[in-house]
């Protein structure tokens, strides 16, 4: 019932945020109700479990935080000073502006995963000075437009909520921290395309350079908004905290041990950001906490929306968990013998399919757990496939200047020492006679190791 399950929370979810035209709160909830109905007379407990565990998952909490750390942001001007570096970096280049104009939505993209406020909050800054440097009005709304997905496509974002919070994605050992990095690597490579797309629109539209009064020299803007670049700080300590060189020397039994694994990514990053953002927009704000006291009653309603739809999906997928969707999706993967390359195809385009008419949160929530969950059952690496293959997760804790075991392979002086080889007979990073196999890139080892 688990694959009937999913059915009917893609088709209620469509029906009601589609064709009904409710907000995607309500949809969740409706598609909530109604799939708890899929288990018959075990509806009722079905429900009540669901909503319990939803309740208590950090996730919850975690997006409701980062709708919260972006108000923050926003109201401190710290994004329009980040904004005025990159102006003073790319603005001599051709089509300085558009160039701009992605990196602020990059950057906006790292503190809060809202399309509409990437677009608003960017798109008042740099459109203007788009247009003042020859780009038509329809080239930059569309620049604009395209680049406020990076709102979504770099963490944090709910795709990255819904998913962590799924029951079936949880069963599969994989952590925030994880997923995180996962979606910072993907994200990064959505914003060189977008540079290479506005590369290639400079030159179909000749756009040139922007003249010298129309942007600060480097020194001056580093100079007022140097600061700025202190958000970045509430990223890269939670992430080295979680894994990593530093968080092996932290979390050896001598020092902090598995303390260390009660840092959660996904919690301390809007928490180390708002703080960041308060102290470093201090004299901004002096005298205008009444704007900020306004601006959290407007994101209210947005409160409620990412706080319900993050509720309703974490439920729903509890629901289809435990009536099996998993297994029963991984059954129908081995008994129609489809090819790797096929299957992740297969769920590109069904993610292009489903997010047709519906939102991302909507989209992550309908098919996000089932699609990871059928990746997974084919060998798929669960995260990182190409920063980390062939390389051997650091055990969690060594004695001190003790040998390592012997699943750690040799890594020679030519290698780098932290993303040892994979030593098969060719010595190349790929599916071989001598790996066992393309799921356990992760984990690769030689054949000497795997039978010690």
């Amino acid at each position: 019932m688990g694959i009937v399950a999913l059915a009917v929370f893609i088709a209620v979810t469509v029906v009601c945020n589609v064709a009904l035209k409710r907000n995607i709160a309500e949809a969740l909830l409706v598609a909530l109700v109604a799939t708890s109905l899929v288990g018959g007379t075990n509806a009722p407990s079905l429900l009540l479990d669901s909503v319990v565990d939803a309740a208590n998952n950090d996730v919850t909490f975690a997006g409701m935080a980062f709708v919260f750390m972006g108000v923050i942001v926003a109201q401190t001007g710290l994004i329009e000073r980040l904004i005025e570096i990159f102006n003073s970096i790319f603005g001599r280049l051709r089509g300085g502006a558009a160039y701009v104009s992605t990196a602020g939505s990059a950057a906006i993209g790292l503190v809060a995963g809202s399309t509409a406020g990437n677009a608003a909050t960017v798109g008042s800054v740099t459109i203007p000075w788009m247009k003042e440097n020859g780009w038509s009005s329809t080239r930059a709304a569309t620049l604009v437009a395209g680049n406020s997905g990076l709102g979504v496509s770099l963490p944090p974002n709910s795709t990255m909520f819904i998913v962590l919070g799924a029951a079936p994605v949880a069963a599969l050992d994989v952590t925030a921290g994880q997923v995180y990095v996962a979606l910072l690597v993907a994200g990064a490579y959505a914003v060189v395309y977008r540079m290479i797309v506005v590369l290639i629109w400079t030159r179909m539209d000749g756009i040139h350079a922007a003249s010298e009064r129309q942007r600060l020299p480097l020194r001056e803007s580093l100079r007022t908004g140097w600061s700025s670049l202190l958000i970045f700080i509430g990223i890269l300590v939670p992430v080295a905290l979680t894994f990593g060189p530093i968080y092996d020397f932290l979390s050896h039994p001598d020092r902090l041990g598995e303390a260390m694994d009660s840092v959660s990514i996904i919690v301390h990053v809007p928490i180390l950001i708002s703080a960041i953002a308060l102290i470093e927009g201090r004299k901004r704000l002096r005298g205008r906490w009444g704007s900020l006291r306004n601006a959290m009653k407007a994101e209210a309603p947005q409160f409620a929306t990412v706080g319900i739809s993050l509720f309703a999906a974490l439920a729903a997928s509890n629901i289809m968990s435990e009536l099996g969707v998993g297994p029963q999706i991984t059954g129908a993967i081995d008994s129609w013998d489809l090819s790797k390359p096929l299957v992740i195809l297969l769920v590109g385009l069904l993610c292009i399919v489903v997010a047709t008419p519906l939102s991302s949160t909507a989209t992550a929530a309908a098919i996000g757990a089932p699609a990871v969950v059928a990746m997974s059952a084919l060998g798929v690496p669960r995260w990182w496939p190409c920063a980390r293959c062939c390389s051997v997760p650091r055990p969690r804790a060594l004695p001190r200047r003790s040998a390592r075991p012997s699943i750690w392979p040799p890594v020679s002086r030519t290698s780098n020492p932290r993303r040892p080889s994979c030593h098969s007979s060719s010595g190349s990073c790929s599916p071989s006679s001598a790996c066992p196999g393309w799921s356990a890139w992760a984990s690769c080892r030689s054949p000497t190791d795997r039978k010690a």
